[in-house]
């Protein structure tokens, strides 16, 4: 065959490669190597279409042989190095880009794949000059603008990085990328209006752009939109089937609106299709209802959890990172809704712990080396790493450690992950010595950052409540590191030395339910400031009856364990006055579970649960739901799981609380509020004296009048407490010597 018959077959397999056809564009390219194996120009494009098809084999040594035949010439250089990225070998990598750009200085292209190994090198740096340069040789590319837009964000020069980004815009305004990236940092300034404008703005410009449809949806998620969510994660699966990224996300958010099992079948199908991928393995194997059907549904999904753990330490060798960056991405987990099973969690927990060490050593073996006692004189460092240090439970009980420890002694440090900047926020960043403020950032960045600040003590004070943070807390990056009972259940982790804890809120011999040392405080171990509500709210504002006797029972769904439902139904039975009032979740499915689950308990007494039961709107405003509890008669306590924040904001309302103290902390902390109180006869002794208690403040107006009289009379043994905080200060003395 002459040399015009062979330069038309390779013209045909460049046609079928510009097409995306790789596999037919790769046979074409044989054919020709066949009759000219020296051709390097062919190799290199066989190499091509490898590497794009993802035959990084292959590609690796169709570049090799370009080479050899060729020369290191940088279109060859480019092939080689763009496959050891993908490889995970990014200093071989980075080494030839550099060699490509210093072969051809007048070309961009080395340089921008330059700029994204150093950016997944963690050098936003040397990324930063590598994006700058292409940008100087091609000033209009706006690949590279958004790559100095990209590095300038990780270094957290976020206006600048603001200004890349729009720049990008004025070359290209349908530059997709550019438009998702605005979206982010709008995002994490938490203007979600304008981040989901420019999401949607990606979308349109590029509907393969999975990331655009997942950050619509997590906008959509934070302003608790779950049917947009539902359908921007949709979307991203339909743009990209084979996305493990798009679909995890999709399953988590069907876990969270209800649909445990759907979630439970997607994160399967997942781990089927991408077996080393940890988050959908995870998913697979411990995603747990909110809202269980009864009884016996809550003991099954605990059985099938404690199987599941075992089955990922079988699996836990599949699960290999290129870099440590990745490891921590895909780890983020928590076993949040395990706590609100009512068992002791000792076992599971460090079970995970264990699990979760393993697969996480391999990857940031830095960030599980002891780390010595700091030496020297001069205040003992505190650290203290939370995603919720704004007006919610978190903020309100623990605020007080952050800002009131004595400044002679301790130098504290905040680190904030959320993107929300509220009143609260900014107060505790004026009163702290140094606050951090790292929302959007990696964890690895998160983890070295805490690090490097070279603490004596690192304190998480709910850990559970969110999963970067539980992940975090299996790494040792203090010498003391302790948990707090934000969300009162043991870690597991190995790296958590202390559970601080309340002295009057834990059983005798509670150590057994904590794998952590435990420390006890005095009193709600806080100075809890005492909420206040507003005065003008009525009844009527709320949807209620002023006729009726309302009962409150104020916790999340998720909290009420199924052993609640007769003890609520026969406090309601006893009083023909009785009005239930609840709280709906913002999920339906939620909702819907709990009101049929309810309503059997109601039904074997003949009420009906649509007359004697009102479901009030979630996410209320906090003052506001503090005024309901004025307005409301008995706070109805729940069994393994009571009132925290609730509890307190009942009795700062004068809102008498019946409680019944379970074998477990998290069970007993409306017991300790009322022993502080000396109200004691609010506290049962068992389930039928439970009921003939709350009855009876419910049908008797002046005993329940006289009980909240004297509640609010020993406000002062409460609320505003110093020992707590002078108490903590001894302890973290004690724990650096």
């Amino acid at each position: 065959m002459n040399a015009t018959v062979n330069e038309q077959a390779l013209e045909r397999a460049r046609n079928l490669h510009r097409g995306g056809q790789f596999a037919q564009a790769i046979a074409g390219y044989d054919e020709v190597l066949a009759r000219e194996p020296g051709r390097a120009d062919v190799w290199h494009l066989k190499g091509m279409a490898e590497h794009q098809s993802g035959q990084l084999d292959n590609a690796s040594a169709s570049a090799a042989r370009a080479i050899e035949i060729g020369g290191a010439q940088p279109a060859f250089l480019m092939l080689e190095a763009g496959v050891q990225h993908d490889r995970g070998d990014l200093e071989g990598a980075a080494e030839r880009f550099v060699r490509a750009a210093q072969g051809k200085p007048q070309w961009a292209a080395p340089l921008l794949e330059l700029g994204r190994v150093r950016m997944d090198q963690g050098r936003p740096d040397a990324a930063l000059e590598a994006f700058r340069a292409a940008s100087a040789l091609d000033a209009r590319n706006v690949r590279a603008w958004n790559g100095i837009g990209m590095a300038l964000l990780t270094l957290t020069r976020t206006d600048e990085a603001l200004r890349a980004f729009n720049h990008a815009l004025t070359i290209d305004s349908k530059y997709a990328y550019a438009h998702l990236n605005l979206g982010r940092i709008f995002n994490l300034r938490n203007d979600l209006k304008r981040a989901l404008e420019h999401a949607i703005h990606a979308i349109r410009f590029d509907g393969k752009l999975v990331d655009a449809y997942l950050l619509a949806g997590d906008i959509h998620r934070k302003q608790r939109e779950p049917e947009p969510a539902l359908g921007a994660y949709t979307a991203a699966v339909k743009a990209a089937p084979a996305s493990a990224k798009a679909r995890n996300a999709l399953a988590e958010l069907l876990a969270e609106m209800g649909h445990a099992e759907k979630s439970r079948s997607e994160y399967r199908a997942i781990a089927e299709q991408h077996p080393g991928n940890l988050k959908a393995a995870l998913g697979a194997n411990l995603v747990l209802p909110q809202v269980y059907q009864g009884l016996e549904h809550l003991e099954h999904c605990r059985v099938e959890y404690l199987e599941g753990l075992e089955r990922l330490h079988d699996l836990a060798p599949r699960f290999r990172f290129p870099r440590g960056d990745a490891a921590l991405a895909e780890a983020r987990w928590t076993n949040f809704y395990l706590a609100y099973q009512g068992a002791n969690d000792v076992r599971p927990q460090k079970r995970y712990a264990e699990f979760l060490q393993g697969v996480l050593q391999r990857s940031v073996p830095e960030f599980y080396a002891p780390r010595p006692k700091r030496a020297g004189g001069g205040r003992i460092r505190v650290g203290f790493f939370s995603h919720f240090f704004y007006n919610c439970t978190v903020g309100r009980y623990f605020a007080s450690w952050l800002t009131g420890l004595d400044r002679a002694k301790f130098e504290v440090h905040v680190y904030y992950t959320n993107e929300w900047v509220a009143d609260d926020t900014k107060a505790i960043a004026a009163g702290v010595d140094h606050f951090h403020h790292l929302p959007g950032r990696m964890l690895y960045e998160v983890a070295a950052q805490v690090a490097r600040d070279n603490l004596d003590i690192l304190v998480y004070p709910e850990l559970g409540m969110h999963a970067e943070t539980f992940t975090l807390a299996n790494l040792r990056l203090a010498p003391v590191q302790c948990a707090g009972w934000g969300h009162p259940q043991t870690t597991g982790h190995e790296a958590i030395d202390h559970f601080i804890s309340c002295e009057l809120m834990e059983p005798e011999g509670a150590q057994a339910h904590y794998a952590e040392r435990l420390a006890l405080l005095p009193g709600l171990g806080t100075r809890y400031g005492k909420p206040a509500g507003e005065q003008k709210s009525t009844r009527a504002d709320f949807g209620l009856p002023e006729d009726k006797t309302l009962y409150l029972l104020p916790q999340s769904l998720f909290k009420i364990h199924p052993d609640n439902d007769e003890l609520v139904a026969e406090v309601i039975h006893r009083d023909p006055d009785a009005l239930l009032v609840a709280f709906a979740s913002h999920h339906d499915a939620q909702t819907n579970l709990y009101g049929l689950r309810l309503a059997k308990a109601f039904e074997r007494r003949g009420l009906d649960l649509a007359t004697r039961t009102r479901f009030v709107m979630p996410f209320v405003p906090h003052a506001s739901y503090v005024r309901l509890n004025t307005l409301c008669d008995v706070m109805l306590d729940t069994l393994h799981w009571s009132g925290g924040n609730t509890s307190l904001d009942a009795l700062a309302s004068g809102l008498p609380v019946v409680s019944l103290p379970g074998a477990l902390m998290r069970g007993r902390q409306s017991h300790a509020m009322l022993t502080i109180l000396e109200a004691g006869e609010l506290i049962a002794r068992d389930t039928e004296d439970y009921v003939e208690r709350a009855v009876a403040l419910g049908r008797d107006r002046d005993y329940r009048l006289a009980i909240s009289e004297r509640i609010v009379a020993n406000h002062g043994l409460l609320f505003d407490r110093d020992e707590p905080l002078r108490a903590l200060e001894r302890f973290f003395e004690a724990a650096v010597l």
